[in-house]
């Protein structure tokens, strides 16, 4: 569906229709055109609805001029070419929501329903234990392979840049790029992240359906946050009956910790990389989800959170180190990977870390790779089980 940007408005000059910029269009220094016979009447039905598909546009243009079915497919191409410019100009912007009316695919990732449109194929196998049979009738997040390069490149303000994406706001969506990700031209997503359209091109590789999987992390992460679920870079055990997270900067040695709970105790390992948390029924859980970094270690179950585990590393001996209470929420809130875009977004980070520290135990270990750095943990959070049961 096409709508008309705003800043833009249709004149008559001695019979001669000008569109013409104004406001910040014309601050932008941004052109007018002419228009002729057809590109009017396509501007002002495109202007007058709330929104128009090409083929709808060619068959309004096909009865103005009396075309029988046979000239269809021209005319289409027509339609399509006006598109193209204006699209490219900033004159009109392609509205998002579904193209297709298909839904291909359907899954539920920590409570939220998401529903996929377009070739199902280049989802990969990753999502494979979180679909779901039927398609939900209002999905939290809906997701939309466009196998073909956007129309418009108007991207608008510039909120982050870094060598693995550029994120742009517009008055209605969100661009996002990727540059290391050939396959993947952009991403729009609405403000509210309910719908995510990926340019893309159709080629099913282990490379392609593996960029896919990662750059969809994003999206699902930013609504998460707006549904009060945030993530937390960290591997995870089951112990307990609860889940731990042991998170550090990188290189300083979750993965080897959580192996040592693993060889020593048989602990269940929940996620490798990273792990979602949310509150519900005054408690904080831990959501299974896909994503898990390199370790191809995940659940799709949702446990009550015990605590978080802060790493450091000392070559010579365990122990605990005493955080204080703003350096509990600090910390935790520095090791989450839920979008800071937006100040908004940090605040919103900020509260959920101060939750975490005010409902659970977030202890500070400086730890040896030996076995002795799990006695000292354990031990520790044996004390405090038993101190909360009391």
């Amino acid at each position: 569906m096409f709508q008309c940007q705003r800043g833009y408005t249709l004149r008559k000059i001695k019979g001669v229709s000008h569109l013409l910029p104004y406001g910040q269009q014309m601050a932008d220094q941004k052109k007018g055109m002419i228009l002729n016979e057809t590109g009017t009447f396509l501007w002002n039905v495109i202007q007058h609805t709330e929104g128009s598909d090409p083929e709808t546009l060619a068959e309004m243009l096909a009865r103005l001029y009396g075309l029988g079915k046979e000239a269809f497919p021209e005319v289409l191409n027509d339609v399509n070419d006006f598109l193209s410019q204006m699209t490219a100009l900033g004159m009109i912007t392609e509205s998002l929501k579904p193209i297709s009316h298909a839904c291909t695919a359907s899954m539920k990732i920590a409570g939220l329903s998401i529903n996929f449109y377009g070739p199902v194929q280049l989802l990969g196998d990753r999502f494979a234990d979180f679909y779901v049979n039927h398609p939900a009738d209002e999905p939290d997040q809906e997701i939309e392979f466009i196998t073909r390069s956007p129309a418009s490149h108007n991207y608008g303000q510039v909120l982050l840049r870094n060598s693995d994406m550029t994120i742009f706001e517009n008055s209605d969506r969100y661009v996002v790029l990727f540059p290391q990700m050939s396959n993947i031209h952009e991403v729009h997503m609405t403000l509210d992240g309910s719908y995510v359209r990926f340019y893309c091109s159709n080629a099913v590789t282990d490379q392609t359906t593996e960029n896919l999987f990662h750059a969809l992390r994003l999206f699902f992460l930013f609504l998460a946050q707006r549904k009060g679920l945030f993530a937390i870079h960290s591997a995870s055990i089951l112990y307990r009956e609860k889940a731990w997270l042991f998170s550090g900067h990188s290189g300083m040695g979750k993965s080897t910790h959580t192996g040592l709970w693993h060889q020593l105790l048989g602990t269940p390992f929940l996620n490798g990389d990273l792990n979602l948390l949310g509150i519900h029924e005054n408690r904080i859980m831990a959501y299974g989800i896909p994503w898990c970094g390199t370790s191809g270690i995940y659940t799709i179950k949702t446990y009550e959170l015990g605590g978080i585990v802060l790493l450091g590393r000392d070559p010579a001996r365990d122990y605990l180190e005493e955080l204080s209470p703003s350096d509990q929420i600090l910390r935790v809130m520095q090791r989450m990977i839920s979008p800071t875009w937006k100040e908004g977004q940090l605040t919103k980070n900020l509260f959920f870390a101060e939750e975490i520290a005010n409902r659970v135990p977030v202890l500070h270990l400086f730890c040896t790779k030996n076995q002795s750095a799990v006695k000292v943990i354990r031990e520790e959070i044996d004390r405090l089980e038993v101190l909360h049961e009391k």
